[in-house]
Order: C-alpha cells, then structure tokens, then sequence
C-alpha cells in the first residue's frame, strides 16, 4: 500500500507553479536578450532590476531582490537553473502543495541576497556594487527543501568527459558535493558568481521547509498504522530516517563557518564608510569602433571623516576609462566643488590615481553638473576626448588609442552609510544560520524526512510516468 493510497490528495497535487516559473522565467529571458539576439540580457535590463547590495537602502532595493530572481545572463545560465527547478521543484511542491512551495521559492531568494550582501564584508566591500541576477538562490532552497524532505532518493546521472558515464548516486551525496563546492569557491572568489548567495539560498530552504512542511509530514506520517508499518520495515532493511550524521555535521559546520566569518566583519560595520553609488551611462568612438556604448553601477568608499576615499573594480572599460579620468581630476569627489552647479570644462593632462608616469590628455565639457554639498557629484551630463593608457604586467605604460566621448551622463543614485545597507540583510542572515543549526541540531529533519524517501519517490514517478 502506497502513501497516496492510504491519505489520498496528499502526494497527488500537480506542480503547476514549477511549470509556471519555468514558462514566465523563459518568457522574460525571450525579452530581455532579443536585442543582442538572446545571446546575453540587455545591459540596460541588468543595470536597472537586477539586485546591487549597495542599493538596498533605496526606495527600489528590495524590489530589486525580486526582479533580479527572473533575470539570467546568458543561455547556459536559464537552460541549467530551470532544469534544475525541474528535477527538484516537482518533488518538493508535490509535498508541500502550490502556495507554500512558492513561498519557500521567494523566501529562499531573499535570504540568498542577505547572505550575499552580509558576506560582502567578509570577502571584500567591493562585492556591494556588483550586480548579482538569476534565480540560483532561490532554486538553490528548492535543493536544500529537497535533501530534508527526500534524503533517501537514488539519481540517474550522466556526466560528459566527453563522452557519456552515467549511474545511480544518492541524490544526498550529489546535493551535499554541490554545496561544499559553493562554500569553497565562494571563499576563494571564484568565477565572478555570487557563490554565497547559493548558499544563503540553500540554507534557507533548508530551515523554511521544516516550518512549512511539517504539518504536512506530520499527516503524511503521523498515523499509527503508517509508523509501524513502513518505517518498521525500512529500518529493518537499514535504511536511515533523516539526514546522516555526516551530512548533519557538514551543514552545522558551513553554517558556523559562516557565522563566524560575519563576526569577523563587525569592525568594519563599526567603521562605517560612506558608500557613494553612481549610475554612469556613455558612448564612445575608438579607432577600432565606430560607436558603442555602455553603463555601469560604480561603488566609492569614503571614510567616515570623508578623508580618503576607494572604487570598487569597473569591470566594463568603457565606463572605467571615462571615470578614472574624472576621478583623477578631481571631478567625481571634490570638498572645493561642494554644492556647485552649472558647467565645467578641462582641458590638459592628468596622472590618473594609481599610476605615477605617463600623464594622459583629457578634454572635458561637461553641461550639466551638480554637486552635494559634500563634494560628491549628484548628476552629470557632458563629453569628453582622452588617451587610452595600456599597461602590462610590469606596470609598463604607453598611449595606445584615443577614445572620444559623444556623450556621458553621472547620477547619484544612492548615498549612505554602510550600516544602513548591511545591519538588515546581517541581522537576518545571523538569524537563519541560528535557525539551521537549531534544526539540525535537534534532529529536527526526522519530522519531516520521517522514512527514507526512496519509498516516496518510487510513488511520485509512478503519477509522472
């Protein structure tokens, strides 16, 4: 006798809403990537829904963290996330039902923007301007929702080097190797991914499911009959209920890990810099270029004194050519510029900070132009003409081009402490590692994952096929 045949409406629901965020995931990414003929999403789409963690005391900044859940990159980003989503998703909505698996799946993705934004201070604060999109932080609960309901599942597995191997492998063991490797690369900063957002994620989930599914287990398994007859059995054939004590001790030790890196991070939320963020849009003329054009989110750190002053790497060089030059001359942060409004023209050489030879030329006209009353630049319109300045790994320099601004334009789109952005997104993630660790701790995934699931999932794929 089989779980649905015993309480029948529980293993038998549809999984509409994995086939809905499929479907709306694939539609949006259709979208937002036909102009680069669905290649990779619009610089404009990325800049303005996806999530930036310096952004999040803005009015949109909790927005973002739900736009940026359905935006990927590039084809191999969608086509893997949403075949996960597939493999994992069906199983875990089965059980939970329709509305609480979408809010596992939501909750999940926010959690995964807390942990990346609280883990910026670990890494580095550079991290709080690059955008992070896509919706690996929310499948990533899915996975961890997964190992706590279905630890039991054996998988089908094929792997390409380059020609095909497949076999059977714990679905446990395949999920837990996963998340190793997200903590590994996330600490060795890897790959420009937001690693410690699936992890957040998973972790998430992990906790997330004990809360919304346990009723749910408990009707499933909670029966007299059911507890004697099957989990009596299973354990006589030496299946385990719950998570082995192995899995249990890697997941209490990556999340106190990760803890522990979060307390390490508290001097600097103690400092509290002023975290300036700029959107800056340009189009440029090169010798090998007709035009192109770009933008970029451009984090500055200020010391609280206002002092001295860092940038966050420019990964776009468009953007970053252009605003070295103004950096440099004075023209992004200046005390004497403080609250001044109108036009400004330069014109002669500059040594861009950081690099003690070789001065390049800079014409600027810039329009429009507003300063706070601290000096920092509030909006900015103009053009510009300069040198493109080559280096090479020796720090050996020299003028290889020359780029012609047509048109440039600065805003200011968010001024202000690093506590306001980070004590949220840090008091949650404390909060949910706390949490995981409490279920774990106290076996709590018994409740859920009450006999091995090998059992369950036998009876899922029964309805599929």
């Amino acid at each position: 006798m089989l779980p649905g045949d015993v309480y029948p409406g529980i293993m038998r629901r549809r999984s509409w809403i994995t086939y809905f965020l499929i479907i709306i995931n694939s539609i949006i990414y259709l979208l937002t990537s036909y102009k680069s003929s669905f290649l990779q999403i619009d610089s404009d789409v990325l800049w303005r829904y996806s999530f930036v963690p310096a952004l999040l005391s803005t009015s949109d900044g909790w927005l973002r963290i739900l736009t940026s859940m359905f935006l990927h990159g590039y084809p191999l980003h969608i086509i893997f996330n949403m075949y996960f989503l597939y493999i994992f998703g069906r199983d875990v909505e089965t059980f939970l039902g329709s509305f609480r698996y979408l809010v596992l799946y939501i909750a999940s993705g926010f959690l995964a923007a807390f942990v990346h934004t609280s883990m910026s201070l670990v890494m580095g604060i550079d991290n709080l301007g690059i955008p992070a999109l896509g919706a690996s932080g929310a499948i990533s609960g899915v996975l961890g929702a997964f190992l706590m309901l279905f630890p039991g599942i054996r998988m089908s597995i094929c792997i390409f080097i380059p020609f095909p191997i497949c076999g059977n492998m714990s679905s446990t063991l395949f999920i837990i190797f996963w998340f190793v490797l997200q903590i590994i690369y996330g600490y060795l900063q890897l790959g420009g991914v937001a690693f410690f957002a699936h992890v957040g994620g998973f972790l998430g989930g992990l906790a997330l499911v004990y809360y919304l599914g346990r009723d749910v287990a408990h009707q499933i398994f909670g029966y007299k009959y059911f507890n004697i007859s099957f989990n009596s059995v299973y354990s006589f054939f030496g299946y385990r209920r719950g998570l082995s004590p192995i899995v249990r001790f890697i997941l209490i030790f990556s999340a106190a890990l990760i803890l522990l890196s979060l307390f390490t991070a508290f001097s600097l939320i103690r400092e509290n810099p002023i975290v300036n963020t700029l959107y800056i849009k340009a189009s440029v003329t090169t010798s090998s270029e007709a035009y192109r054009s770009s933008e970029a989110v451009v984090v500055i750190f200020e010391e609280a004194n206002r002092s001295r002053s860092t940038v966050a790497p420019i990964a776009d060089d468009v953007v970053r050519v252009l605003f070295n030059r103004l950096y440099s001359a004075g023209y992004i942060i200046n005390t004497s510029l403080a609250g001044y409004q109108g036009s400004l023209y330069f014109s002669g050489y500059i040594r861009l900070i950081g690099l003690i030879a070789h001065p390049v030329r800079l014409i600027m006209n810039m329009t429009e132009a507003v300063y706070t009353d601290k000096g920092v630049i509030k909006e900015g319109v103009g053009n510009a003409q300069t040198d493109l300045l080559t280096c090479d790994v020796y720090g050996r320099c020299s003028i290889t081009d020359y780029w012609y601004y047509k048109y440039f334009s600065i805003r200011l789109i968010n001024s202000s402490p690093l506590y306001d952005i980070i004590m949220i997104p840090m008091v949650l993630t404390i909060i949910s590692l706390l949490v995981v660790i409490y279920i774990l701790i106290a076996r709590k995934d018994l409740e859920i994952s009450y006999i091995s699931s090998e059992f369950i999932r036998i009876y899922v794929l029964e309805i599929w096929l």
